[in-house]
């Protein structure tokens, strides 16, 4: 592809790349969920835009779009949004008008931190890139060791449970990742301290004591005037309605844990209040640190002011991620535009903006194609009989993998927009590759493939597909369960590749290709293939008719992407087409801000007259009928109870 910058990412064929990669990824993450299934379409869709762009530059960082748009996408796979789509299928008009617009939100913060993860690629410079990777190790390392021991702290703790009643377990809070937040926090900390070797400790230790004193003098006041009941009442808040269910058995906007602890409260809230003094006076946070912390404590704005303290919760009684989420999205984008980042604010709200209108846009485009022949408009039972085939079809990954094609073109026009007001990235061309470009690499090929695939062994063991235990060949004494072995040979298959990334780091492998657009192609379709491949193996087992919207279609598009990726990318200047303005910038900024608040007000009023038109009152089936509002809400009828399954 010889184009320009300021046009190859907007060709025709750059755009369906891009769009076939997220929407590729996305039909994936359908089948693996949460946050580790959503890296699939952030690595590819980043990566296609890299090779697209027509920018030299750009392709020397082929692995670094990977890494960042795997990690940026990754975010939003903690949110909940089954219940909000069933909104818009519930023929009750507040829900309905109110399920768009929560898809608008989901898609929108999902999109601008998958968005703005990409673009940190394409934007800092050498420095700054280089510095994002040892607080990140730091906080991978953290969520590696909190995942380690987790469970065996659960089944230490009384009242633990999992799956089905895992809201009874003493760690629940709103199904929120607040464990992940809070070790992100304290990693992050960790790292400040011995990034500055330690230094100043002792006041460290005298303001973190002081505090603990503080809040168990505050406590003991409290308790004595006989306040303590009286700021419980303000704080505590019973989720669901005590008029239709006892008391006793309703959860509160608080852990199960902290009654428990209510005694301690006092002085650890101090301490941390006092270590917090201490970071924010002598804390430095360099080498990107800054940027994970403003994340990770836009987390906590978040979440405890919307849900835990103001009530303000979208899908009760599901998790409450997204106000987390908003607010990692509002610290990143603080630090972006504190730090000089202009236009990766600028490609997150474009990217978002399509992400909203994306995610909303494919509920209501399923609700038009399943119109004809169903039973809610009326249909007569010849026309019903007729359309059966075509209702019976697998529209949820109809509606996953065009909402992914969607979200595919606002990154490409986003990276586009970058490219056109990005200087070129200036440094000498490293001879060999960097240690946290291998990390990059085997983050992508080895971390995120493992972390979804592994999750196939207990559906093969399910479905009787593979025994439950194996013995080795010939050593009947070596009896294994089938993870045990999944992993001993997955092991193998990682050893054996970190072995080549480090060879490569001190003399070139004859087979990575001399080029930065070689390499990154190479790097796309063994990412592509591997994760295609892990894929149908986990339906396999399981494999109908019904199957082949999903599998089906992912591989067809999975060999055109390849011819596409392959085939057109031609070397290019890396020159931008336009010289940076950040006046400019700013102008976009509040235009595009503007631009996607009247979309989405626009986008839900037309989706939610559509539908009613359609279908009026009723419940258009092809979901669980769920309601927000109204004696009927689902946190009414169905809230969390101790000793019931999670709704």
């Amino acid at each position: 592809m010889d184009k320009p910058p300021s046009t190859a990412l907007l060709r025709p064929a750059a755009l369906l790349a891009v769009a076939l990669s997220l929407s590729i990824g996305w039909g994936i993450r359908g089948n693996f969920g949460h946050e580790y299934g959503a890296m699939v379409p952030g690595a590819l869709a980043a990566l296609a835009a890299c090779l697209f762009s027509g920018r030299e530059d750009w392709r020397r960082r082929a692995p670094f779009f990977a890494l960042l748009g795997a990690l940026g996408w990754a975010f939003g796979g903690s949110m909940s949004y089954g219940q909000v789509i069933a909104y818009t299928h519930s023929g009750h008009l507040p829900s309905q008008v109110y399920g768009f617009a929560c898809l608008f939100a989901i898609g929108f913060l999902w999109a601008a931190l998958g968005g703005a993860g990409t673009a940190f690629a394409a934007a800092a410079d050498e420095e700054r890139l280089r510095g994002l990777f040892r607080p990140l190790l730091w906080v991978l390392g953290a969520w590696v060791a909190v995942d380690l021991a987790l469970p065996a702290v659960e089944r230490g703790l009384e009242g633990a449970a999992v799956g089905a009643q895992r809201h009874e377990s003493l760690l629940y809070w709103f199904d929120a990742d607040w464990i992940p937040a809070l070790s992100a926090v304290a990693a992050l900390l960790l790292f400040d301290l011995a990034d500055r070797r330690f230094e100043r400790l002792d006041r460290l230790a005298l303001l973190a004591a002081a505090g603990a004193a503080a809040g168990f003098a505050l406590q003991w006041l409290l308790e004595l005037a006989g306040l303590d009941a009286a700021v419980a009442g303000w704080l505590v808040r019973l989720e669901g309605d005590p008029s239709m269910w006892a008391r006793g058995e309703l959860l509160t906007n608080w852990p199960g844990f902290l009654p428990l602890a209510s005694r301690h409260l006092g002085w650890a809230l101090g301490l941390a209040a006092g270590a917090g003094a201490y970071f924010f006076r002598w804390g430095r946070f360099r080498a990107g640190s800054s940027l994970l912390l403003h994340m990770a404590l836009g987390w906590w704005a978040g979440f405890l002011l919307l849900p835990v303290l103001l009530g303000a919760r979208m899908t009760p009684p599901r998790g409450d991620d997204w106000a987390g989420i908003l607010g990692v999205c509002g610290g990143a984008t603080l630090w972006l535009a504190r730090s000089g980042f202009a236009p990766v604010v600028l490609a997150s709200l474009v990217s978002g903006a399509a992400g909203g209108l994306g995610f909303s846009g494919a509920a209501w485009l399923k609700l038009v194609l399943v119109a004809p022949g169903n039973p809610a408009r009326g249909a007569d039972p010849a026309e019903v009989a007729a359309w059966a085939h075509w209702q019976s079809a697998n529209w949820h990954s109809f509606l996953e993998q065009s909402y992914g094609l969607v979200n595919g073109l606002g990154i490409a026009v986003a990276l586009a927009i970058l490219a056109t007001r990005l200087p070129r990235l200036t440094g000498a061309v490293p001879e060999r590759p960097r240690w946290y470009e291998g990390f990059s690499v085997a983050f992508v090929l080895l971390g995120v493939t493992y972390l979804n695939l592994v999750k196939n062994v207990e559906t093969w063991v399910e479905a009787r597909a593979v025994p439950a235990r194996m013995r080795a060949p010939l050593f009947a004494s070596v009896d294994l369960s089938a993870s045990a072995w999944f992993h001993l040979v997955y092991g193998l298959i990682a050893a054996a590749a970190v072995l080549l990334l480090v060879l490569h780091s001190r003399r070139r492998l004859a087979v990575a290709p001399e080029t930065a657009l070689g390499r990154g192609q190479l790097l796309y379709v063994l990412f592509l293939w591997w994760m295609v491949s892990g894929n149908f193996e986990r339906a396999l087992a399981g494999f109908g008719e019904g199957r082949l919207l999903t599998e089906g279609v992912i591989a067809v598009n999975a060999a055109l992407v390849t011819v596409l990726v392959l085939a057109l990318p031609r070397p290019g200047d890396g020159a931008p087409a336009v010289l940076p303005d950040p006046r400019g910038a700013a102008r976009l900024i509040t235009r595009a801000a503007c631009a996607g608040c009247a979309a989405a007000v626009l986008a839900v009023l037309l989706q939610t007259w559509t539908v009613r038109a359609l279908y009026g009152d009723k419940h258009a089936g092809h979901s669980g009928r769920k309601l927000r509002f109204g004696p009927e809400a689902a946190w009414r009828v169905e809230p969390l109870r101790k000793g019931k399954e999670h709704p």
